[in-house]
């Protein structure tokens, strides 16, 4: 349980990272900001017109267009990244990883922190100088004033440099162009390589990795049926409540909920609590929003209904703080932010609960009245973070080389599948199917940890959720993964109040936001704990004066030039 417990550490990476400012690239008058998006990356197409336009040497083998191996001599890298894997030191012990290393001939030095080591090992890094090749950090790690900074202070290399050596890279951009629109900067140049993410064959966005989840076995024993609108929760929340159940809902720690979007407010503290609104092109603070002081009301007066969990602050995600004995003991019907690796019955099939009918379903959301737009407040991107090669790098050539070769389909297979032949094999259409080693594994490994062995899975150069997609439907009983289902769900909202994906900001944009947003978030969750929990005697119009006073304005301001420039490009 321990280690499961720590091995979430990169799921968590890779979700923050993925909601973080989330948003859409594309942009029309009266539009939501919804990814459509669907152009294929043209994998084997490109590789055959690569490979006539660049014929091999002797002795090299062409992958897309990046030839094999990188170097005659063996060379070595340093790399940096968020990986945690309870099995395993050392990510050269993957079987994959050893593959990569025979077909490029660079040996990799790994460091490695899991995700809540690396928010301090980061930083730490950079007021060290003794910078790896390549950082990394996943998260929401960013050099500080951003990545041009970076490259004006001596630390980071300018990429568009060397994008010439990252055939792989940059057809993949190609393929999309909210890809390219995401992964540009206001100067139209691509000065860092940017993770992307998508299946096997097409750069696309992943969905939504979380948002509301209710115990859909409970709500069938009751004879209810499934809520629409605030109205309705609050009354079945009710009847839970006086059923027995201690903390019907739950809140995330400084009380926001997706709930909050009923009410068009943004109070996701992944986001820091921006949205953005997609008619008048303008950026938007939660708590300034014209639904939140009711909603926040109806939060406290749910809290002092018993409705909302009394120990929400200590935190009432499971996944953070491992305890699951409100869903062990049926206490909680309604939960924020339920990650959806854990619906279904994943609980129970790994161990968790012993609650053998416990059942987690996903919904798009809830609406405040009857005929309203559900709304969200995250979107498909397809660009992630900004991978660093530092100036440390004596030879950021062959660091291009390499990191486009993560790119590549056959690198890409590795970092996920594993070994041809023996974590996967190919069927008659070329799709991965994992082997029995993987879905049977021997001993008290499960499936994942099997596939720890052969693929690294890390959150860095080419995420492809298809292939975990294809493991949780393959260890399902019934061939339906109600993980799989939960993003679709979670997507499905046409209407978004996220960020855009794909803004930069400039470095004094960036220093106006590091001056004032961690005070401005501060008192925004203290406001809001306190005012839920009935301890705070402010009125909100006293609160949005003490938004002012630290500096929110010149915040939204920041981010709005921001937002101006990018759909300017």
């Amino acid at each position: 349980m321990k280690l499961w417990k720590k091995g979430m550490g990169l799921m968590l990476s890779a979700i923050l990272a993925g909601s973080m400012l989330a948003g859409c690239g594309e942009k029309a008058a009266g539009t939501d900001g919804a990814d459509k998006d669907t152009n294929t990356a043209p994998v084997e197409e490109e590789t055959q017109e690569q490979t006539q336009a660049r014929p091999e040497e002797e002795g090299k083998e062409n992958v897309g267009g990046l030839e094999l191996p990188l170097c005659e001599e063996k060379q070595e890298l340093s790399v940096l990244v968020v990986w945690d894997n309870s099995l395993l030191d050392d990510p050269n012990e993957i079987k994959g990883i050893q593959k990569m290393e025979e077909r490029t001939n660079v040996h990799i030095n790994w460091i490695t922190y899991d995700q809540t080591e690396m928010l301090e090992m980061f930083n730490l890094t950079l007021s060290t100088g003794d910078f790896p090749d390549i950082l990394c950090p996943g998260g929401t790690n960013n050099y500080p004033g951003g990545y041009i900074q970076g490259i004006d202070d001596g630390v980071l290399v300018d990429m568009k440099d060397y994008l010439q050596f990252m055939p792989n890279y940059t057809s993949l951009l190609d393929s999309s162009e909210k890809a390219t629109e995401q992964a540009m900067y206001d100067d139209g140049e691509f000065h860092a390589v940017r993770i992307l993410q998508g299946t096997d064959t097409k750069v696309e966005g992943g969905g939504s990795a979380y948002g509301m989840t209710y115990r859909s076995d409970i709500l069938e024993k009751m004879g209810e049926e499934l809520p629409e609108t605030v109205d309705e929760w609050h009354d079945l929340l009710v009847k839970c409540r006086d059923n027995g159940m201690a903390a019907p809902m739950t809140l995330e720690t400084d009380g926001g909920t997706a709930l909050s979007l009923a009410w068009g407010v943004n109070t996701d503290w992944s986001s820091n609590y921006w949205q953005y609104d997609y008619n008048t092109d303008k950026v938007g603070f939660g708590p300034l929003q014209d639904g939140f002081e009711e909603w926040l009301s109806t939060m406290a007066e749910w809290y002092q209904e018993g409705l909302i969990d009394k120990n929400f602050t200590n935190g009432c995600i499971p996944i953070i703080t491992g305890d699951y004995s409100n869903i062990e003991n049926d206490q909680t019907m309604l939960f924020d932010c339920m990650f959806g690796f854990q619906n279904g019955t994943f609980l129970n099939e790994n161990g968790f609960i012993t609650n053998e009918e416990c059942y987690l379903q996903a919904i798009d959301g809830v609406v405040l009245k009857a005929g309203d737009e559900v709304m969200k407040c995250s979107d498909s991107s397809c660009v992630g973070n900004e991978i660093f090669v530092t100036t440390n790098c004596k030879d950021p050539e062959l660091a291009a080389k390499w990191l486009d070769y993560l790119y590549s389909q056959e690198g890409m297979f590795l970092m996920h599948y594993g070994i041809e032949g023996e974590s996967y094999t190919l069927d008659e259409n070329k799709e991965p199917v994992y082997t029995d080693t993987i879905l049977h594994p021997s001993g008290d490994l499960s499936p994942n940890q099997e596939l720890s062995l052969y693929a690294m899975k890390a959150y860095m150069g080419y995420n492809n959720g298809e292939a975990g997609d294809r493991l949780s439907i393959a260890t399902s009983p019934n061939g339906v993964s109600a993980q799989v289902e939960s993003i679709e769900i979670w997507k499905s909202p046409e209407k978004t109040v996220s960020m855009p994906v794909g803004i930069s900001l400039s470095t004094e944009e960036d220093n106006t936001i590091n001056t004032y947003l961690t005070d401005i978030i501060t008192y925004c969750q203290e406001y809001m704990v306190k005012t839920i929990i009935g301890e705070d005697t402010v009125s909100y119009e006293e609160f949005v004066k003490g938004l002012d006073s630290y500096g929110i304005q010149e915040c939204i301001d920041a981010y709005q030039s921001a937002c101006d420039r990018f759909y300017s490009r």
